[in-house]
């Protein structure tokens, strides 16, 4: 998830892995927001950071949930807010 317009990725489309219960993601994982997902979200009322902000947390939801440290993960949580404000 690329969370300014200065910065840039290069994706490498390999999989170097022996194990067998691998979940491999396409390219599109990476990179912008994708603009039908902010489209819907704003056609029912959020606003333009608030769709971003929701996209943004949960495409990282599922690591934000394995923090045990309530504290850290409030604090991970505002600066996601404070980066897309």
């Amino acid at each position: 998830m690329l969370l300014s317009n200065e910065a840039k990725a290069i994706a490498l489309p390999m999989l170097l892995c022996a194990e067998h219960d691998v979940e491999g993601n396409h390219s599109t994982a990476s990179g912008k927001v994708d603009k039908s997902e902010l489209f819907y979200l704003m056609s029912r009322g959020l606003s333009y950071t608030e769709a971003i902000k929701l996209i943004v947390k949960a495409r990282f939801n599922k690591i934000i949930d394995e923090i045990k440290d309530e504290n850290a993960k409030n604090e991970v949580l505002d600066e996601i807010d404070k980066i897309l404000d």
